[in-house]
């Protein structure tokens, strides 16, 4: 895994942002701290932390958690035995069953990104998650720096890591659904949370962050 810090002693407060599948911190560059110090995780090729955690929550007076997309699930597991140390849990655009006819993304869309993983596969990936007037652009202009091999690497290790996941508590105290999300189907967010988390539906694409200024707006938002 990759830890990136886009603010670092600023705060006394925390997020930790664990991030999509190919992603690294330039697609969340734009966003202003908002009064928070902000660590990205990215890369799930080895699900391992890269961060102490017990030494974090000595250092910050509040730590927030947010999962977007495959760090949805990724968050769940990686930080499980923490949810204590965490003032707010929130996913956005994910769910804890990643890839999931019902629940997340079909099978059928991720095995045949999987099988023709190319250039022009990643490129159509990210117009597909940027439906938003103005998300494409922001992305394209802060678009990741990851090698094609290593996103690969990481998608299959998704594959073996992700599929047929056991239900299980949901982890998340708040989940963000956006309203045109082409990549975790909508319709399959909202059937997973229901009854499960409270869920703050927004206006949007899969990659919403152009809809907010800074991470403070993501923390403040409740159902």
């Amino acid at each position: 895994m990759i830890a990136h810090w886009l603010y670092r002693d600023q705060s006394h407060k925390l997020i930790l942002f664990c991030n999509g599948w190919g992603m690294d911190h330039h697609p969340l560059a734009f966003l202003e701290s908002g009064g928070h110090d902000v660590l990205v995780l990215s890369d799930y090729s080895a699900l391992e932390l890269p961060v102490d955690v017990d030494a974090l929550s000595k250092e910050y007076q509040e730590i927030n958690l947010i999962g977007w997309s495959f760090g949805v699930w990724a968050g769940s597991h990686l930080f499980g035995e923490w949810k204590g140390v965490f003032a707010r849990r929130i996913g956005v655009n994910g769910t804890l069953r990643p890839i999931d006819d019902q629940f997340g993304i079909p099978l059928q869309y991720f095995e045949g990104t999987l099988d023709q993983f190319s250039v022009s596969v990643r490129d159509r990936f990210y117009r597909r998650m940027c439906r938003s007037e103005g998300a494409f652009e922001m992305f394209i202009k802060n678009k990741p720096r990851r090698r094609l091999e290593d996103q690969e690497n990481e998608l299959q290790e998704l594959a073996r890591l992700a599929t047929d996941c056991e239900l299980e508590d949901p982890f998340f105290d708040t989940v963000i659904v956006a309203s045109r999300d082409y990549i975790v189907p909508t319709s399959h967010q909202l059937a997973f949370w229901q009854g499960r988390c409270p869920i703050v539906k927004i206006e949007g694409c899969h990659y919403p962050f152009t809809g907010w200024r800074t991470w403070a707006e993501i923390v403040a938002l409740q159902n």
